[in-house]
């Protein structure tokens, strides 16, 4: 039904379903998130799923994610299977409502610092408490790098910025064990 191009992310109509459609138009549109739709059938399917599909001969098994975190950008290379990279927590951008405005980092009026927690597989890693807002966010970074790569987290600050980071091995073995129960 259709022809998908992997460097673009783009789908086009290989057949002409209705008077609106013809063999060549771009199939799918954007829905209110951004994600592209496309109707097969009478029902909608969401495009990356789609190219996944038609890229790997099967649908994936989580929700694909998308590395640039643009919902419309279907393009391969922007697109990963979350089970292959244990969940896609780690693209996801600030909640709205953090009050530190860095992921993973919120203050504890208890003990009046910084306070820095990461989720790996559904589960809580303490990472520290730090008085510097700044030191608390690289420290989140490090540990995000270590859990999902660098292609798939979503980072406060530049990539390089935490490499002089250095986890505590409690940490890195907790981080380690929840991928190897994902594997």
């Amino acid at each position: 039904m259709f022809r998908y191009v992997p460097l673009t992310g783009i789908f086009y109509w290989k057949v002409s379903l209705t008077h609106s459609i013809k063999v060549g138009d771009e199939a799918g549109s954007p829905d209110k998130n951004g994600y592209i739709l496309i109707k097969i059938d009478g029902k909608l399917y969401r495009a990356h799923r789609i190219a996944h599909l038609l890229m790997t001969g099967h649908w994936p098994e989580g929700e694909p994610d998308h590395e640039n975190r643009n919902p419309s950008d279907n393009s391969w290379i922007n697109i990963c299977d979350t089970t292959t990279h244990f969940n896609n927590c780690g693209n996801q951008g600030v909640r709205v409502n953090n009050s530190s405005g860095l992921k993973g980092v919120h203050w504890s009026i208890r003990d009046e610092n910084w306070q820095v927690l990461i989720r790996v597989m559904g589960k809580r890693v303490y990472l520290g408490n730090f008085q510097d807002k700044r030191e608390a966010g690289l420290m989140y970074d490090a540990a995000a790098k270590l859990a999902w790569g660098t292609r798939f987290s979503c980072l406060n600050f530049p990539l390089w910025e935490s490499d002089h980071i250095v986890l505590p091995d409690r940490v890195i073995q907790q981080i380690e064990s929840q991928k190897l129960l994902a594997a």
